[in-house]
């Protein structure tokens, strides 16, 4: 592979001629050339930037030293990549290091100052890439960092081939921990599984510690990580060990609620979000479902529906119902769920609203779930029907979540829906929980 790298400051590459990338080069396996751009600009002074068209501070990258050298250093098209470094680029990850290896050239444009004109990105760049949420002075560490990733996953470079395979992000997970002699050293030990010869215990022993320091640093990667029910059963009990022990409720408000002209009403029930919040509420482990409606007569129409699948025929015939509508607590005012979750667990109780529209304390869903996990307490998740809790209720609570965006301006879901997709990012897929036992 051939990897040309063009930058303003090629002093900077000089780690590229150590250690591994330079047995890679040895080896004739790469083969890395460093070309300065202003070698390809036309005036005396070797000017690569100039001052942005509109104003603003900063200069840029000029687009025809680039282009020079881009075309000088392009052995086949079509077979070559291009890459930018940019913060506005996409993610480097392994999978991209995988992919870039099988190229038979690559070049790489060391932005600086302000950027690169935008017309190099779109004539020439077949990529632009990121090595993360930060910006640097220039793209020279990027470039480095991208480079010994790619190059290592060359065929040959690696004295052991299953070193590439086992580290970290080759399965989707973090890397295991290490080990070399002596087996104790200041009081701390090797732990046992690695040092009894069984193979069968190591490989399990290392696959679930990968887990464990994937979920504690990088919980988002399990998010595609090819998960057995084993690893599932594993990270549920990593979870109990280290989260703090929380609740979750979940309460429907007939009132106090808005009507289309913004005044305070009392909605009827709808027999739908009894049942299919109901089930929800038991699919993602909320320990009570409360629906609060203070007229009488809704109260005992919601009574029978509640009896007819709690006691009554409807239970026998269909017991899943019967399980899901069990979680159902009727009252007349929120006051009463509040007494009623505090005299199950007296530990904090936090209030989390709900709305279409957003507000100044809006908290995302990871953010709230690392709440939940890390402050422990009791959490009741309030939703209005009609056209949403009022201000009121709103401004009562301790946290406020994101509003449920779609692909456009229409934002209009039924609020079983809602309270759904809700309870999913609070509690679902791999961030599934088992019901507390108390």
């Amino acid at each position: 592979m051939r990897i040309d790298i063009l930058t303003l400051f090629p002093a900077m590459f000089g780690p590229l001629q150590e250690s591994m990338m330079k047995r890679a080069q040895n080896k004739g396996l790469a083969e890395i050339q460093i070309t300065n751009i202003r070698d390809y600009t036309t005036d005396k002074h070797q000017i690569t930037d100039d001052r942005l068209y509109g104003g603003g501070a900063g200069m840029v990258m000029k687009p025809e030293p680039i282009f020079a050298a881009v075309e000088d250093c392009m052995q086949k098209k079509g077979k070559t990549r291009v890459i930018i470094t940019s913060p506005r680029g996409e993610l480097f990850t392994q999978q991209k290091a995988r992919e870039l290896r099988e190229a038979e050239q690559l070049i790489f444009i060391c932005g600086h100052y302000e950027g690169i004109d935008q017309r190099v990105e779109e004539e020439l760049a077949t990529d632009i890439l990121s090595i993360g949420d930060f910006v640097l002075t220039g793209g020279e560490i990027p470039t480095m960092a991208m480079v010994e990733s790619i190059v290592r996953l060359i065929p040959g470079v690696l004295g052991d081939e299953a070193s590439a395979e086992e580290e970290s992000f080759s399965a989707g997970l973090l890397e295991y921990p290490q080990y070399t002699r002596p087996p104790e050293f200041r009081g701390k030990s090797v732990p046992q599984p690695l040092l009894n010869g069984n193979h069968k215990e190591i490989a399990q022993y290392r696959r679930q510690e990968s887990l464990k320091v994937t979920l504690e640093r990088r919980p988002d990667l399990l998010e595609q990580a090819p998960l057995t029910q084993d690893d599932m059963v594993y990270l549920q009990k990593v979870r109990q060990e280290k989260e703090k022990p929380y609740r979750l409720y979940v309460a429907l408000l007939h009132y106090p609620v808005y009507n289309k002209k913004k005044q305070i009403i009392n909605t009827s029930l709808t027999n739908l979000d009894l049942h299919d919040i109901a089930r929800s509420a038991v699919t993602f482990g909320v320990e009570n479902y409360f629906i609060v409606q203070p007229g009488e007569s809704q109260r005992a129409l919601i009574g029978q529906l509640i009896g007819h699948w709690q006691d009554g025929f409807g239970g026998a015939y269909n017991p899943d119902r019967h399980e899901a509508v069990s979680c159902v607590r009727l009252i007349a005012d929120l006051s009463e769920a509040l007494i009623e979750i505090k005299q199950k667990n007296d530990a904090p109780l936090y209030l989390i609203s709900t709305s279409a529209k957003p507000n100044d304390k809006m908290m995302d869903y990871p953010t709230m779930r690392k709440q939940m996990r890390e402050k422990g307490g009791n959490y009741l998740l309030l939703f209005g029907t009609g056209w949403g809790l009022t201000d009121e209720m709103i401004a009562s609570c301790d946290f406020h979540l994101r509003p449920i965006y779609g692909q456009g301006p229409y934002n209009h879901l039924s609020v079983r829906s809602a309270a759904a997709i809700i309870l999913d990012r609070l509690q679902g897929e791999n961030f599934s929980r088992q019901p507390l036992p108390w």
